[in-house]
């Protein structure tokens, strides 16, 4: 873990000495607020912002509880989140959907709305083989569409969601330092859940998928948050190969112990292939 000593860069923003006192000045003044309402306190008295104007609220949470770690503050009592009726959403079923590509075309990769949301949580929760966890910070989920005749058919879904925060393959690949990292390791978005649906059994509808989705994705990425991302990257579980990231001209740039992702699920990845891609445009 990070000592935080100021300077030091979380994402694009240095922090200060000054900014490190502020933070703990306002966490003893506002014992009283919840967590939400300090980190939004925080935000808006730093200031600490997105390029499109939105309080960095989740990084402020993920800074905290990092100091509140090395015991250099103490921040109020976590409340119990509302119970969710997630069993009231039942993930989409599986339908049997075979045939050459050209039968599906065109296919589309679109943007989940809010209404839907749950849907797309309980389908890739039932479906993908790692689950499903809210991302956490700027994340983007789609659905993987087909139109084939005016008939709308879903056939998948797709999660980017924040970069791991050290691959030693990909760092190399890069060729920046630590300090580079730290500050532009948020232009990178990472494919953290690919699914496509079970009976779905089309040949090249992952690769044509992921072609498509790189060809939007930083205008989607820049229209949510205000930047568009650089790279994008996933990892590879043995025994997948990740063929179809390779049919689509992403480039394996090695091994990794897999160690770099906050996700519960990374630390089983020892020996992850590391997949890359510059997104067009």
């Amino acid at each position: 873990m990070r000592s935080w000593n100021p300077p030091f860069w979380i994402g694009d923003r240095l922090f200060t000495a000054e900014d490190l006192a502020l933070i703990k000045e306002t966490v003893r003044q506002f014992k009283r607020l919840t967590r939400r309402e300090l980190f939004a306190t925080i935000c808006e008295n730093l200031p600490w912002k997105a390029p499109n104007g939105k309080l960095k609220i989740d990084a402020c949470r993920l800074f905290l509880e990092q100091l509140e770690a090395l015991g250099l503050l103490v921040l109020p009592p976590k409340k119990n989140p509302p119970k969710r009726n997630n069993h009231e959403v039942a993930p989409l079923p599986c339908l049997p959907r075979e045939g050459p590509l050209k039968q599906y075309l065109p296919v589309t990769v679109d943007p989940v709305p809010v209404e839907e949301q749950h849907l797309w949580n309980a389908t890739v929760a039932a479906y993908h083989p790692l689950g499903y966890r809210q991302p956490v910070g700027a994340h983007q989920r789609y659905w993987i569409k087909s139109r084939a005749e005016g008939k709308v058919q879903i056939l998948g879904a797709l999660l980017f969601a924040a970069a791991a925060r050290k691959v030693a393959v990909r760092e190399a690949f890069i060729g920046w330092t630590a300090t580079e990292r730290n500050r532009f390791r948020y232009r990178i978005v990472n494919n953290s859940r690919f699914l496509i649906l079970p009976g779905v059994q089309i040949p090249h509808l992952a690769s044509h998928t992921l072609a498509l989705v790189a060809r939007r994705i930083r205008a989607d990425w820049q229209r949510r948050y205000g930047y568009a991302p650089v790279l994008l990257e996933t990892f590879v579980t043995p025994p997948h190969r990740g063929t179809c990231y390779r049919a689509a001209n992403w480039r394996c740039i090695g091994e990794t112990a897999g160690l770099g992702l906050r996700t519960p699920e990374a630390k089983k990845r020892s020996g992850n292939q590391a997949d890359v891609c510059l997104p067009p445009g």
